[in-house]
């Protein structure tokens, strides 16, 4: 392929491409090969019907066929002269909701076989009415015409096109013809003498001539319904779960709240707990003041008297008198409550009394065991 080919062919449509290539072919074999694989009676299932209701003018009367993809079958002829039973057959027909369809004998439709470019191809219809000018004595707005592709040469990029041309006056004629019939018209094929018919539609310009047929506006009723009920649906899940997903979050959030209250009493429990545990061992580290006193008792002897006893943050102070106050010392360093004794400051003698004025420092130390005390050796 030239350069200048290849370069046209990038700019080309996606469809167009597709239809050049051996794809569309591969694709079709493949389907009819998996169709020949299934039972006759699935094939037509998959196939379906189709049904049509074709008219044929023959001179005079119209010849009704039932066709299908499986056979034609001839209903019978209707004269045109009669609009009484052509009325009762549109209603009958009205009532089937099968589109019908007007044959013409190929005699009375123009055919013509194009080479055109392949670059044609996206905008074959508006490049046939440009040739009609030429290879008809028609110009388009006399005609009603239909193209097909026949044939696609990649080696010369050329098309084989096949032109279908019927004239409107002609048109018209067989339209009117149908008399009651005309206005349910859905399309125009064309049908050779053995009856193949080359599954055109010259109506396609005709958009007058078109009616609706009741089954498809049911059908897009039904769907756009179904649709509709499927958004709803949708919609009403979404909504849920966005109703469920607030009553997790709020589940959520009370649960929060009541861990960290239950975290905050922990805290507040763990932190008595803590106080009370120190208190307690700070307590039980530390002898009791009857244990002091007791203590004191039971070493001090009896020719000192005692002016002032104090305990302060673990500090003992002792004031008064003794004979032998520098003693007192070494009898305290021996009880087991009392850490470091020691006197503070100068002993004075009393004149008054013949004693000696005496400050007393030590530090209380912690609580004995049961039986840890020695009695005070006796002093004389």
């Amino acid at each position: 392929m030239p350069a200048a080919d290849r370069l046209t062919a990038l700019f080309e449509p996606p469809p167009l491409r597709l239809a050049r290539s051996p794809l569309p072919g591969w694709t079709a074999e493949a389907g009819r090969a998996l169709r020949s694989l299934l039972p006759a009676r699935w094939r037509a299932v998959l196939d379906g019907d189709d049904q049509r209701l074709l008219m044929l003018r023959h001179g005079d009367e119209v010849e009704l066929i039932a066709a299908g993809r499986r056979a034609d079958i001839v209903l019978g002829h209707l004269p045109l002269g009669d609009p009484e039973l052509l009325a009762a057959a549109r209603a009958r027909a009205d009532q089937s909701a099968v589109a019908r369809w007007l044959l013409l004998p190929s005699s009375q439709v123009l055919r013509r076989v194009l080479p055109l470019p392949a670059a044609a191809e996206p905008r074959l219809r508006e490049v046939l009415g440009f040739e009609l000018d030429r290879q008809t004595p028609f110009s388009p707005e006399q005609v009603t015409y239909q193209g097909r592709v026949l044939a696609r040469d990649p080696a010369t990029q050329q098309l084989q096109v096949e032109l279908w041309v019927l004239p409107r006056a002609r048109l018209d004629a067989e339209v009117d013809a149908l008399g009651a019939l005309a206005d349910a018209v859905a399309g125009i094929d064309v049908v050779e003498p053995d009856g193949r018919r080359h599954g055109l539609n010259l109506l396609s310009t005709r958009g007058q001539l078109r009616r609706m047929d009741p089954a498809a506006r049911l059908n897009a009723a039904l769907g756009a319904i179904a649709v509709v009920c499927l958004l709803a649906a949708m919609a009403m899940t979404l909504h849920n779960r966005s109703e469920r997903l607030e009553q997790f979050r709020r589940d959520v959030a009370a649960a929060n709240d009541a861990a960290r209250q239950a975290r905050m009493l922990r805290n507040q429990l763990e932190t008595s707990a803590a106080a009370a545990n120190f208190l307690a061992t700070h307590r039980a580290e530390r002898p009791t003041m009857l244990e002091v006193l007791a203590d004191l008792t039971r070493r001090i002897p009896d020719d000192t008297s005692l002016d002032k006893l104090a305990i302060n943050d673990g500090k003992l102070v002792i004031v008064g008198q003794s004979r032998a106050a520098p003693a007192l010392v070494a009898l305290l360093q021996e009880s087991p409550l009392l850490k470091d004794p020691a006197l503070s400051g100068a002993v004075q003698a009393d004149p008054r009394t013949g004693r000696d004025r005496f400050t007393l420092t030590a530090t209380v130390g912690s609580a004995p065991s049961s039986g840890q005390v020695a009695p005070p050796e006796e002093t004389l």
